[in-house]
């Protein structure tokens, strides 16, 4: 049977469909991650022209099936386009980031709602940053959504042994593969050094959704990121995050 559905979302990404359409990714209030069919949507005089950009917040219809992976949408309209984020190369760049995150790691059609607010919040602050912050507001955005995908750093103890941490050193060992932070009996060659005041920052952030760190601190913790990534979310290798400047 089918259903008509109308509901908001973010686009995640596109991707062209033959010469006038697109397939969407839509990050749904309500249906969690969908893909959409937007059929002669790259059309000029098509009225859902530009409504598909990524990382805009929009009003969809869609007809829904239950045997369909694809749904066909018949309506968008803009809620938001975030056009301070387009202005600059860095900030759009930043949001780019967290839809690549989201596009890739988010279940199909589970409703996520602490992600879909995290998003929203973050483009909200996105717009109103400059851009020589965008790293940081995005580093520390994407370090909340690995918590909220299960997978955020071990800090409170040894990852391997659960030991408890010494912290009278200025640097402490951290375990990329493990997951977290390692003491002095289990360090071995796989390990990185990361500032004391880097861990305690990492803790401070996941404790307190007002924290915010420091450009320095954050510099430290994209250093590891990408291979934090890559271990412990199946490979993954997200594209946009190597331009983030």
């Amino acid at each position: 049977m089918t259903q008509i559905i109308k509901t908001q979302g973010f686009v995640l990404n596109t991707t062209v469909f033959r010469e006038t359409s697109l397939f969407a990714t839509i990050f749904t209030n309500h249906y969690g991650k969908i893909q959409v069919l937007a059929k002669g949507c790259r059309r000029p005089k098509s009225k859902m022209c530009g409504g598909l950009e990524r990382f805009n917040h929009i009003e969809v219809i869609f007809y829904k099936r239950e045997t369909k992976e694809t749904y066909t949408i018949s309506d968008t309209s803009i809620i938001d386009d975030f056009p301070a984020i387009r202005q600059h190369p860095g900030t759009v760049n930043g949001a780019l980031v967290m839809c690549e995150f989201l596009y890739r790691t988010l279940p199909a059609e589970e409703p996520d709602i602490r992600s879909y607010i995290l998003l929203e919040r973050f483009l909200h602050t996105l717009e109103k940053t400059i851009e020589s912050d965008a790293k940081s507001v995005t580093i520390q955005c994407l370090l909340r959504a690995l918590s909220y995908a299960g997978v955020s750093p071990h800090l409170d103890s040894c990852v391997r042994c659960h030991h408890p941490i010494s912290y009278g050193s200025k640097r402490l060992d951290f375990s990329v593969s493990g997951g977290g932070l390692v003491c002095e009996q289990d360090h071995d060659d796989t390990v990185v050094l990361l500032p004391q005041t880097a861990i305690k920052a990492l803790l401070t952030l996941y404790q307190d959704e007002t924290a915010v760190l420091t450009n320095e601190t954050v510099d430290e913790i994209a250093r590891i990121l990408p291979d934090y990534l890559c271990y412990h979310l199946n490979g993954l290798v997200l594209h946009s995050l190597k331009q983030l400047q």
